[in-house]
């Protein structure tokens, strides 16, 4: 059994020596889903399960989770077996260029938190390289994956770096994309933006913008961010 978890109130995480690790971004996006009914969900770059998860907690829907990483896909579909919604999963184990190829079914929600750090230096470990940089997934390439498989009323949620975030809506704008509502996360309130959330859809509209910090000034955790992941956390 893996010697690092995540708990959660209704299911655990488990991690061993894998590139895809549960981090607070993470938990934030799953928490942050849209309040719709969807019937199809597609995670892209599942890692260890958690967005899948999180998602499976939310809406009663069947699931999609895609990983490239051989190990991260081990721990997902250990993760995902011992939760309660095991049978709405389907985990696949290939790259989401190969799994758009085979697959013809549109989504009311699509998933991604993907691995765009172009800016950071990379690692030595190539594991870790292909689950933080674009050399085997470009950004334009992702977007118009998803704008393919989305459904004409369906929704896109992707995490990126805030640094990457400008670069993002160059794209989905390429490909009738258009951000709805967004999620702009600091570390604390006098600290700089370091990520957003954006949802897309594929009519445009005015963009709800929304603010975010994880610790107040003290290092507490903010009322905010407790009330947003107290649903999944065990402990906050």
């Amino acid at each position: 059994m893996p010697n690092d978890f995540f708990s959660f109130k209704q299911f655990t995480i488990w991690q061993d020596k894998c590139a895809m690790k549960v981090t607070s971004l993470a938990c934030i996006q799953g928490a942050w889903l849209p309040d719709i009914a969807p019937q199809q969900v597609l995670d892209i770059g599942a890692g260890t399960g958690l967005l899948t998860l999180m998602a499976a907690q939310k809406y009663q829907a069947h699931f999609d989770a895609v990983e490239i990483d051989a190990l991260a896909y081990e721990q997902m579909t250990g993760n995902i077996a011992k939760s309660p919604w095991q049978g709405n999963i389907t985990c696949y184990h290939k790259s989401v260029q190969h799994f758009a190829k085979d697959n013809s079914r549109k989504y009311d929600l699509i998933i991604t938190n993907p691995p765009f750090f172009a800016s950071q230096l990379k690692s030595p470990d190539e594991r870790i390289n292909i689950a933080r940089h674009e050399d085997t997934l470009t950004m334009e390439t992702l977007i118009e994956i998803c704008s393919c498989m989305i459904s004409h009323e369906g929704l896109i949620s992707i995490l990126l770096p805030i640094y990457e975030t400008s670069k993002l809506f160059t794209y989905t704008a390429s490909f009738d994309l258009f951000p709805v509502r967004q999620l702009i996360i600091r570390d604390r309130p006098t600290t700089a933006p370091k990520a957003a959330i954006t949802l897309f859809g594929k009519g445009a509209t005015k963009v709800h913008t929304e603010y975010l910090s994880i610790k107040d000034s003290s290092g507490k955790y903010t009322q905010g961010y407790k009330s947003l992941l107290s649903a999944y956390y065990l402990n906050l």
